[in-house]
């Protein structure tokens, strides 16, 4: 697992030498890891600086917004489980599209929709944008 997520940071941290959807996975799978280790720097390094967020609270923010959640460890996590349902790249925009469930301090798993936008920029793919709901067809679990 360790070598995994070693292998996945350093595809983010490095700059990708390929615009297809293996490095945008693995951009996407280390976008994941950071947020389910709450760690701020790494997010801080991936976010672009015009990342938007909608988040399931229902607030749109900013890049500035997003990592300091994270700082403040606003977002914790004690469960956070991700399924790609849909990975696409078009010129130099990647979609990232699935599900997640996810439990805070309380331990209430929650079902959730989710999508991350990806730009290819500077050689590396950069997060843009994400929109995460709670899913309608399951709420809370």
């Amino acid at each position: 697992m360790k070598l995994l997520l070693a292998f996945a940071l350093a595809a983010l941290v490095a700059p990708a030498f390929a615009q297809d959807e293996t490095s945008l996975r693995a951009a996407d799978a280390a976008q994941h890891e950071a947020a389910r280790g709450n760690d701020g720097a790494t997010l801080t390094k991936m976010a672009h600086p015009n990342f938007r967020l909608f988040a399931p609270e229902g607030y749109i923010g900013g890049r500035d917004r997003l990592i300091g959640r994270f700082q403040s460890a606003e977002t914790g996590y004690k469960r956070f489980e991700r399924a790609v349902e849909s990975a696409v790249v078009t010129g130099t925009t990647g979609v990232v599209m699935g599900r997640e469930i996810i439990a805070r301090a309380d331990n209430k798993p929650v079902a959730r929709r989710f999508t991350n936008i990806w730009i290819w920029e500077n050689g590396r793919w950069q997060w843009l944008a994400r929109h995460a709901q709670i899913d309608p067809e399951k709420g809370k679990l």
